[in-house]
């Protein structure tokens, strides 16, 4: 009986998570969604209802909404948005359905009765693990004037560090010196510093050096799997060696890639937001299968620096002040997702509840 009353208390705080964080799949353009007039409205008639107008960025999927005093940003699948340089958050992201945009219920609240909706499960970030991409043998991308991405990734990485822990976090790096590292050394790194965040730090190539920007990437939804993932973590995790039994460890684990997913997918649209409004080349983010985004136990993305193959821009990653750059704004990103999540108190779950 006690082994069957855990599985059911698993479960019912699995389904309450997806019911605060509404991320358990990315809504993706096509004509297989249903929409719900309780949870969307047509762009149209949000902006003829409070005399917004409104564009779409095609390139890089972004909404702008713009009113006298109000200026919002919002990113096709994504649960984030900016409304007048402030970050908000959605049950649901807006979407791109049957030939029209839909944008989240929520948004009439924030707009009609000047009220932030935030749907935030809990979650804190104290320890932060660094993945200086490459080392030793494996140099990475090169420049045509000879720049070696790994020695990039470890000077951003090193600044980065120190940027995080001026702001109060626990850092930890997978490399701190010119050394080789597997790929699951480097994840397995993350998950016995007991990591909050994982963050891989790469600099980019191209053929053509015309190609530039910063590029952010999380988990491709496919390989996401988290059902055959978490069965499969199951089996060999042991919970401090407490006797789980394994369908209880799969609900947990299932849980803990979905979070990581949705936390993932988060924090790459802060990253960009920060990023373009810092007046770098930033490029919306993108979805991978890289090896430490899917094996990762943490949440994790990877980050591109920078193209070494374009002249401007492997000069730019040259350069100390540059470096430290990109560092101060991935800080200040990881700091602003921290203080989001601290600020959801217990009386705000209680109101949820």
């Amino acid at each position: 009986m006690r082994i069957k009353s855990f599985i059911y208390f698993i479960s019912f705080i699995f389904i309450f998570f997806i019911m605060l964080s509404g991320c358990a799949a990315v809504s993706k353009r096509g004509d297989s969604l249903s929409i719900s007039s309780m949870d969307y409205m047509d762009i149209n008639s949000f902006s003829k209802k409070f005399n917004f107008e409104y564009s779409l960025d095609t390139i890089d999927d972004i909404i702008s909404l713009n009113s006298s005093g109000k200026d919002i940003k919002l990113l096709l699948n994504s649960y984030i948005g900016i409304l007048n340089g402030s970050i908000i958050s959605f049950k649901n992201p807006p979407i791109y359905f049957n030939g029209k945009i839909f944008i989240p219920s929520e948004l009439e609240q924030i707009v009609g009765f000047k009220k932030t909706v935030s749907f935030k499960p809990l979650f804190n970030i104290k320890t932060v693990v660094i993945d200086a991409g490459h080392g030793g043998k494996d140099p990475g991308a090169i420049s045509p004037n000879g720049l070696q991405e790994k020695i990039v990734n470890l000077s951003i990485s090193k600044y980065l560090k120190e940027e995080l822990e001026k702001r109060g976090f626990n850092v930890k790096l997978t490399r701190s010196n010119d050394k080789f590292l597997s790929l699951k050394e480097r994840v397995n790194f993350a998950k016995n510093c007991n990591a909050d965040f994982f963050i891989s730090i790469h600099a980019n190539a191209n053929p053509s050096r015309d190609i530039k920007g910063v590029e952010f990437y999380y988990l491709l939804p496919s390989r996401l799997d988290s059902d055959a993932r978490s069965r499969e973590i199951a089996k060999t995790e042991m919970f401090n060696g407490k006797n789980i039994p394994v369908d209880a460890k799969a609900i947990i684990w299932d849980m803990l890639i979905t979070r990581n997913y949705a936390f993932a997918v988060e924090f790459s649209n802060i990253l960009y937001y920060n990023f373009k409004r810092l007046g770098f080349n930033a490029k919306a983010p993108k979805k991978a299968p890289f090896y430490v985004l899917r094996l990762a136990y943490v949440p994790a993305v990877l980050v591109e620096t920078g193209y070494l193959t374009n002249r401007y821009e492997e000069k730019a990653l040259r350069r100390e002040s540059y470096q430290k750059q990109i560092a101060e704004t991935i800080a200040i990103a990881v700091t602003s997702l921290k203080k989001r999540y601290s600020q959801f108190s217990s009386e705000q779950l209680a109101e949820i509840n």
